[in-house]
């Protein structure tokens, strides 16, 4: 059942998705976890083919409780392809969510990402004019989630009707940690009831009398001669580690909708050892557990996931095969929150 189509509280998500897509995603995924997904509306998985865009609008909007109306840098000053600023145009989606929630009384909190502040007064047309006194809350990148735990407190004080969902993740991870224990538990002990129940092997009577026959300058059979030169053989050296030494970029595409961010990754080699620092939404973070064999590279970052008043941490595991100038990605985040695909990218020096 769909809360927003059925009357109930919601908090609908506006944004402009040449201006603030990647954040307005995040902002869902994180509200859905702690509210539920049928309580968010945001446009890209609810309106189908051939659905008419604006009676879906205008009907979801009529019905939320709360509209955050999501502000990037280009908000206020996006242009169609003739030119015309957009939040000028009647036909205008955003214009369109925003006017009819401040027209209806709908609570409308504007949230600031990306540094933008507050458009001014005179920058704003008429009938979003009165958007300029409500008081703006701020999505940083370096403390995103705390910023979104203030907003989640807001939510739940103007919209006492929204209810946090009750967590259950930390059960299913536990009941598949007490599976594998006792998967590993029964190989152990089928091993050693394999090696306590085999027979002892049966002594070879002519084994023994073929050795004492054997005259002293005989040779052994091909298959018990000894090289010594094979034994002393070196193992073949390992591959020089490439030179990935220095800065390196890539645009990433996370596995939530419409979150694409440009990522800096500054590599330092010594020896097979690898250090530095790697981005994850624009956020340094120390590289840890860092290698590279060869043209294999592999390494760790960590964050912290604030939810519920409690701080989680994220794992987030890189590996990557260097190509020239061309590092092929492949990250999967380990979280106590969510649940992750790997995603896969490429960064150039």
């Amino acid at each position: 059942m769909s809360t927003l189509g059925s009357g109930m509280p919601g908090v609908f998500i506006s944004y402009r998705r040449e201006d603030s897509s990647g954040y307005a995603g995040r902002l869902f995924d994180i509200l859905s976890i702690h509210f539920g997904k049928e309580n968010i509306y945001m446009d890209l998985d609810t309106i189908k083919g051939g659905d008419n865009f604006v009676t879906v609008i205008e009907n979801k909007v009529s019905q939320c409780d709360a509209l955050l109306a999501v502000i990037g840098e280009r908000w206020l000053t996006t242009t169609a392809a003739n030119g015309s600023r957009r939040l000028d145009m009647e036909g205008d989606w955003v214009r369109l969510e925003i006017a009819k929630a401040l027209q209806r009384g709908v609570r409308v909190i504007p949230v600031l990402v990306s540094g933008a502040t507050m458009p001014h007064l005179q920058d704003l047309p008429d009938d979003l004019r009165s958007l300029h006194v409500h008081q703006a809350m701020d999505l940083r990148d370096a403390h995103f989630h705390a910023d979104a735990e203030l907003l989640m407190d807001v939510l739940k004080t103007t919209v006492p009707s929204i209810t946090s969902q009750p967590r259950k993740v930390k059960s299913n991870r536990f009941a598949v940690a007490i599976s594998s224990a006792v998967a590993v538990a029964v190989i152990v002990v089928g091993v050693l009831a394999y090696w306590l129940l085999k027979p002892a092997p049966h002594p070879n009577p002519d084994s023994a009398a073929q050795k004492l026959s054997a005259p002293a300058n005989a040779t052994a059979s091909p298959a018990q001669a000894v090289n010594p030169i094979e034994v002393d053989k070196p193992k073949s050296p390992q591959k020089s580690p490439a030179n990935i030494n220095g800065k390196w970029k890539a645009t990433v595409k996370y596995d939530w909708p419409g979150a694409i961010y440009e990522e800096t990754f500054t590599f330092e080699v010594t020896g097979t050892d690898l250090s530095g620092t790697a981005s994850l939404l624009k956020a340094g973070h120390g590289i840890l557990d860092g290698k590279i064999d060869g043209n294999q590279v592999r390494f760790i970052t960590k964050s912290l996931t604030t939810l519920d008043d409690k701080t989680y941490q994220d794992t987030h595991q890189y590996k990557g095969t260097v190509e020239g100038d061309t590092i092929r990605f492949s990250m999967l985040t380990d979280s106590n929150i969510d649940s992750h695909v790997p995603i896969y990218f490429t960064a150039t020096r």
